[in-house]
């Protein structure tokens, strides 16, 4: 008889569960297409700013994308790989509906595991929400309205930006510093995470792992929320967002589940990209409410 290590699992049967790539058997062929289009697009929009600065780290940058309208609403994009791996410029392609719709693009850059600790690179998309703030009218969007979404690991990312406590983070900041939240595909409780592979380079322990979740944090911003993801992902991501979803509803938060049909952990970031797609279509709806 095997032992479990999380809940009913067994270490393989876990790793399973959160083995993304593994799942989806051309997940290299999204990969590559998601570096064309995204070469494109930062050809298009020439004019954008590439590698603006929040903090003095070498991966401490965003991109920005500004439509021609003043006082955009902005929308706030943290891309995924495990903590550990990608590249915000390979995220690109996502930009270009939300400027033809007259919305503000920010593409966040953040340092990787094991260069840094979790505990660190959370602290740096915190000070790149606070700088996105505090900077709003210089750089020409609505600070006012920055809505935030993740995808994977940005999913998680995005719900530790909707769980802090910005008035404690600086004296300036507003407890409702996001206006509205999409984390995708996220994974909000991260001691799983420990009992994997993929856990090995981000530096947790069972403490860490649970100040660092925001299934375990309150959502300060009270942001409206949808917490999205592929119909097509497994058992854990779809008991997350689950488990997530009720979390925030129970400290008063308005947060709805949207399981995209017919996608997986991959493919539903293109429901992103599409102006007619499912996630284009509900982000749209929420920062411009």
């Amino acid at each position: 008889m095997r032992d479990t290590v999380y809940l009913d699992y067994e270490a393989d049967t876990l790793y399973a569960e959160y083995n993304n790539r593994g799942k989806v058997h051309d997940y290299e062929d999204f990969a590559a297409d998601w570096t064309t289009r995204s070469d494109a697009v930062r050809a298009k929009y020439s004019e954008a700013s590439i590698d603006l600065r929040y903090g003095d780290g070498p991966r401490e940058t965003f991109d920005l994308f500004l439509p021609e309208n003043e006082n955009s609403p902005l929308f706030a994009f943290i891309h995924g790989g495990y903590w550990q791996w990608n590249e915000k410029k390979d995220y690109a392609f996502l930009a270009d509906s939300f400027v033809e719709a007259g919305i503000g693009f920010a593409n966040i850059e953040y340092a990787l595991c094991p260069s840094v600790t979790l505990e660190q690179l959370v602290d740096q998309i915190r000070r790149a929400f606070a700088h996105l703030w505090r900077n709003g009218e210089e750089l020409g969007f609505n600070r006012d309205h920055i809505m935030v979404c993740g995808h994977s690991a940005g999913g998680h990312l995005t719900g530790v930006v909707l769980t802090t406590d910005w008035a404690s983070f600086g004296d300036d900041l507003p407890s409702n510093l996001v206006h509205r939240g999409m984390p995708i595909s996220g994974v909000f409780d991260l001691e799983p995470i420990r009992h994997t592979p993929i856990g090995d380079p981000l530096g947790l322990d069972a403490a860490t792992a649970a100040m660092l979740s925001p299934m375990f944090n309150q959502p300060w911003a009270k942001a409206d929320t949808v917490i999205s993801l592929g119909a097509h992902e497994g058992r854990e991501f779809h008991r997350q967002a689950e488990e997530f979803a009720a979390h925030c509803r129970r400290q008063g938060t308005n947060v709805r589940i949207n399981s995209v049909f017919g996608t997986n952990h991959f493919s539903v970031l293109e429901t992103l990209a599409d102006p007619d797609g499912a996630l284009f279509k509900t982000a749209k709806e929420l920062i411009t409410s």
